[in-house]
C-alpha cells in the first residue's frame, strides 16, 4: 500500500486491513512523525488510553488543572524513533495537555472559526447538536440557525483570500486560477454545510463538531481511526512499516503497488502531472489494484485512464457518506 501521509489519520484504517506493507509518503516530516506516533500509540495503549492520548477525550481542564491519565507518562512507553521521539518530546508544552488530534493548521484554523461563530456572532449550535433524527434536526435547524449572520461570516473567513494565505500559504486550489469547482470557496461550503444538516446527524460529523461546538463532545462522531474495532485490529496486525520523506511523483513509480491512497495531493499538481498520474505507475501493477483520490475544489480535468477504469460508482458512494461534505472522490481500477 502506499499512502499519503497527512496527520494519519487514514493510514490508520488502512493498517486495519493488515496489508502486509504501507509505505507512508509525505513532504513534511512533521505529518510523517505524527503519522508514526499515531501507529506506535494504536500498537501499544489500551483503546482508552489512546483516545486520551491522541485527544478525542481529556482536552483543555478547567483552571490547567490536570487530573486522570498523564500524556507524559503514556508518551514514555511509545516505541519511537529516536529522532521521531525527539521531534515530540521538544514539543510536550503543546500536547501534555489536549492531545494531537488539534495542533494541525487546518484543525487550529476551523477551532478559530468555531470560537468567533460562539462567542463573537453569539451563535448557539447546540440544539442542532442534541437532535436524534435527522427531521427533529432539519427542524432545529430552520429554527436556531443564524443563516444572515453566518452567511456574512463565510463570506469573510472562507474567502479565497484567508484559504489561499492561512491554510494554504500560496497553493489553494479553490482559488480563481485553479479550481474546476464553480461556486467560489464561501457559497461552496454555504451550500455543503447546508445539505449536511439536512441530509445526516450532525453529532455523527467530527469535522462539524469541531467547527462548531470546538470540540468532540459526541462520541458518535468519532472518526474511523477512532474506532475500537480499527484499532483492536491495528494492535493484532503485523504490517510493516516505512517512512518516506520526498515527492509523491518521484516515489509512485518505485513499485507496483496493489493500493494507493493520495488524499487530496493532487491538488498541488500541475494539471499535467495530474492527468498522466494513472500512466506514471509502475507498468507492472497488477489489474484489481486500485487508486484513490480525493480533490478540494479542484479535480483532475483530463485523466488518462488507458489501461484503467473510473469506479463511479464508487466514487458516488464515498461522496455521500463523507461527513466534511467537501470532497470530490476519483477512484480507479486497473485493468490490464
Amino acid at each position: 500500500v502506499f499512502c499519503i501521509a497527512g496527520s494519519g489519520s487514514r493510514v490508520l484504517p488502512l493498517i486495519a486491513r493488515r496489508p502486509k506493507q504501507i509505505d507512508v509518503v509525505d513532504m513534511s516530516v512533521s505529518q510523517l512523525y505524527l503519522t508514526e506516533l499515531r501507529f506506535e500509540a494504536a500498537k501499544t495503549l489500551s483503546y482508552d488510553e489512546w483516545l486520551f492520548f491522541m485527544g478525542y477525550r481529556g482536552g483543555l481542564q478547567a483552571d490547567g488543572k490536570m487530573e486522570g491519565d498523564d500524556r507524559v507518562q503514556l508518551f514514555s512507553r511509545l516505541k519511537l524513533s529516536e529522532s521521531c521521539k525527539a521531534y515530540w518530546v521538544a514539543r510536550e508544552s503543546g500536547w501534555k495537555s489536549r492531545g494531537f488530534i488539534l495542533l494541525g493548521r487546518w484543525e487550529s484554523h476551523f477551532q478559530k472559526l468555531g470560537a468567533i461563530f460562539r462567542d463573537y456572532l453569539r451563535c448557539d449550535f447546540t440544539p442542532i447538536f442534541e437532535a436524534q433524527s435527522v427531521p427533529e434536526q432539519i427542524e432545529l435547524w430552520e429554527k436556531y440557525w443564524p443563516k444572515m449572520r453566518f452567511n456574512s461570516f463565510m463570506r469573510i473567513a472562507a474567502s479565497e483570500f484567508v484559504f489561499n494565505r492561512y491554510l494554504y500559504k500560496g497553493h489553494f486550489a479553490g482559488s480563481d486560477s485553479h479550481r474546476t469547482e464553480n461556486r467560489p470557496p464561501y457559497q461552496f461550503l454555504q451550500e455543503e454545510f447546508r445539505r449536511l444538516f439536512h441530509t445526516m446527524l450532525a453529532r455523527k460529523s467530527y469535522f462539524l463538531q469541531i467547527l462548531f461546538l470546538g470540540k468532540i463532545r459526541y462520541e458518535e462522531g468519532l472518526p474511523f481511526e477512532a474506532q475500537q474495532h480499527v484499532i483492536d485490529a491495528i494492535r493484532g496486525s503485523s504490517t510493516k512499516m516505512k517512512y518516506h520523506q520526498g515527492n509523491l511523483i518521484q516515489i509512485l513509480p518505485v513499485e507496483a503497488w496493489d493500493f494507493v491512497s493520495l488524499s487530496d495531493t493532487i491538488s498541488y499538481l500541475t494539471p499535467q502531472d495530474a492527468n498522466q498520474l494513472l500512466q506514471g505507475l509502475d507498468t507492472k501493477i497488477k489489474p484489481g489494484s486500485t487508486v484513490v483520490i480525493r480533490s478540494f475544489m479542484k479535480a483532475p480535468t483530463d485523466m488518462d485512464t488507458k489501461k484503467w477504469e473510473q469506479l463511479t460508482s464508487e466514487e458516488e458512494s464515498a461522496w455521500s457518506r463523507d461527513v466534511t461534505g467537501v470532497y470530490e472522490f476519483h477512484i480507479y481500477r486497473k485493468i490490464e
